[in-house]
């Protein structure tokens, strides 16, 4: 470290022992305009004087939370760092809410495996965490506001309703009853309000829920009935869209 008139300065290898940073890394901030030092030497020599020093303790707990370099620059630069931050303590905190669901239907599963009636309510819950992949990140991010509003009554009407009304279709369905049976209309309906409060009335994230069980539906139901290899394909999810469109053209 150099300085006159009581201003230090930095020289890049000194900065970057002084960080624990590498002369590579200063000089690959400095080209891409993170960090570019304040002054030069008379024979053209970096230097760094206090106000870089901020700034890079400032990038480098940036880069400790995750942050890409692009984004720490636009935000030391705009001066929208508290913002940023701000935004940034949000995302943490959906993930930490979906983990910690994650974790307790992971435990709630280890609970379960020695007992004989383990398998429906517990392995539905494992699949359905599943349709967290067919969300984009703002759909995710709707949700997980959507569904810690609910009250209480509602998520344990989901919680239970779901494994009732999708055994009660498998039932309609292998016994071919008619798509204009008031009982099979009845029980689409309720299916339809469900998968609504779920969604939160969200047309994409319905279109994800439908894709989801077109394509990773087997599993649940497979948790539901405990089979393997059963027959509840294509044509059983078309019986079931039939049915909800049926309910739709009513109203």
């Amino acid at each position: 470290m150099t300085g006159t008139e009581g201003k230090p300065r930095w020289s890049v290898g000194a900065l970057a022992k002084a960080v624990g940073l590498t002369v590579r890394t200063l000089h690959h901030y400095d080209e891409i305009g993170l960090l570019c030092p304040s002054e030069r030497s008379p024979s053209g020599h970096r230097r760094y004087v206090e106000a870089d020093l901020h700034r890079l303790y400032q990038i480098r707990l940036l880069r400790q939370i995750g942050m890409p370099l692009t984004e720490i620059g636009d935000a030391l630069d705009r001066g929208v760092l508290r913002e940023v931050l701000t935004a940034r303590i949000e995302l943490l905190d959906r993930q930490a809410r979906r983990l910690t669901a994650l974790s307790q239907q992971t435990s709630a599963l280890l609970d379960q495996l020695d007992r004989s009636d383990w398998a429906d309510p517990v392995l539905l819950q494992a699949q359905l965490t599943v349709f967290e992949e067919y969300l984009t990140p703002e759909q995710g991010a709707f949700m997980d506001v959507h569904i810690e509003g609910l009250d209480e009554a509602a998520k344990t009407t989901m919680d239970t309703d779901w494994s009732a009304l999708f055994l009660r279709m498998v039932e309609h369905y292998r016994a071919g009853t008619p798509e204009t049976d008031p009982a099979l209309l009845a029980d689409a309906a309720r299916l339809l309000d469900l998968g609504r409060t779920f969604t939160g009335g969200d047309a994409g994230i319905w279109d994800s829920m439908v894709k989801f069980f077109r394509e990773r539906g087997g599993g649940v139901l497979n948790s539901l009935t405990g089979e393997t290899g059963s027959d509840l394909g294509d044509e059983f999810w078309n019986y079931v869209s039939t049915a909800i469109s049926a309910v739709l053209s009513r109203k």
